[in-house]
C-alpha cells in the first residue's frame, strides 16, 4: 500500500468515542494483528492480547489499547489522532525499505534496543523490540509538535544502527 494515500480511519472520531468507533478501530487492529498472522524481518509479530487494566478499556487489549491512549499508566486516555492512524502501522512496517520510512535502532535508558520505524510525511511513529524470536509492537503514535519532532531527531541522531 502506498503510505501517501493513507488517512484517518474515522472522519469525524472525537475526543469521546463512540461504542461504535471504539469497535471499529479494534476491528481494524484485530484483522491486522490478531486474525492475521503478520510476519516483519522473518519474525512474527506479537501483540500484547492480555486484557488490558486501563479504566473503561478493560474489555481490549493491552496494546491496542497503549496504540488508542496517551498518558501514563492507569491514567490514560483516549488519543484520536493515535486511534485514527491505528491502520496505518501495517502499511508503514511493509514500507520499512522504502525512503519514506526512517528506520533505527535505539539504546533505551533501561537497556533494551528499540526499532523505531518513522513515516515523516505522516508524522507517525511505530515503535518495536525484537523479542527472540518475534517483534513485540511496543507502541505506535502521532507525532503532535515540533518539540516531539526534534525529540525523535534527537533519537535518531542517536541511533545504535
Amino acid at each position: 500500500m502506498d503510505l501517501f494515500n493513507l488517512d484517518d480511519h474515522i472522519p469525524n472520531l472525537g475526543i469521546d468515542p463512540s461504542a461504535e468507533h471504539l469497535e471499529e478501530l479494534f476491528r481494524l487492529f484485530k484483522a491486522d494483528f490478531i486474525d492475521n498472522v503478520f510476519y516483519f524481518d522473518g519474525c512474527k509479530v506479537k501483540i500484547d492480547i492480555a486484557n488490558s487494566k486501563e479504566d473503561g478499556f478493560e474489555t481490549y487489549p493491552h496494546t491496542f489499547v497503549k496504540i488508542i491512549t496517551r498518558g501514563d499508566k492507569g491514567k490514560r486516555c483516549f488519543d484520536k489522532k493515535r486511534a485514527n492512524k491505528i491502520h496505518w502501522i501495517k502499511p508503514i512496517l511493509e514500507n520499512k525499505d522504502t525512503d519514506d520510512v526512517t528506520c533505527f535502532q535505539f539504546l533505551e535508558a533501561d537497556g533494551r534496543i528499540r526499532d523505531y520505524f518513522w513515516f515523516k510525511e505522516g508524522n507517525f511513529l511505530v515503535v518495536m523490540e525484537k523479542i527472540t524470536p518475534d517483534y513485540m509492537i511496543i507502541s505506535c503514535f502521532h507525532i503532535d509538535d515540533a518539540r516531539n519532532q526534534k525529540y525523535y531527531e534527537d533519537k535518531y541522531t542517536k541511533r545504535v544502527k
